[in-house]
């Protein structure tokens, strides 16, 4: 039993000095633990929605919706219930809220950015979608016209 520690000691110490100091000068920002903007309570936070049924995530966003005043984590939980929805106007109301948010570390501005941009990205594709759509209605009134005025003049003239 005392060798057990005592290695677990001495890798504990080993692991330890592997550890980069930081360069003169440099202060070591500390980690936003307290306001819960970690990487891992994002991503948490991104699966807890991710398993949420439809009625369970309307009834978040409408409490959500009805505060006056949110904060940092509550901003992204609105955020991330929004980005569920399947409307432009939704992930818009998504983009404002994370763009809303400023006090996270690193990482996880990192996964706030990466958010940003798939909602950009999503919210890009519906307006490319849309207009895909409306040049296929066009092309096929085209057609239809096409077609009528091929057959105006295929029928015979009366003599």
């Amino acid at each position: 039993m005392t060798f057990k520690s005592v290695l677990l000691a001495s890798l504990l110490l080993t692991l330890n000095a592997c550890v980069v100091p930081p360069l003169p000068g440099q202060t070591t920002a500390p980690v936003s633990r307290a306001s819960g903007m970690s990487a891992s309570a994002l991503l948490s936070e991104l699966s807890r929605v991710a398993a949420l049924s439809p009625e369970q995530r309307r009834r978040e966003l409408a409490a959500l919706d009805n505060e006056r005043r949110l904060d940092d984590l509550k901003r992204f939980q609105q955020a991330a219930l929004l980005e569920r929805e399947e409307s432009v106007d939704a992930y818009d109301r998504s983009l404002r809220s994370l763009a809303a948010i400023d006090d996270a570390d690193p990482r996880a501005h990192t996964l706030l950015d990466l958010m940003k941009k798939s909602l950009t990205a999503r919210i890009e594709l519906r307006q490319q979608t849309a207009r895909a759509q409306e040049l296929q209605d066009k092309l096929d009134q085209i057609k239809a016209l096409e077609k009528t005025l091929q057959q105006r003049n295929t029928l015979p003239k009366p003599p």
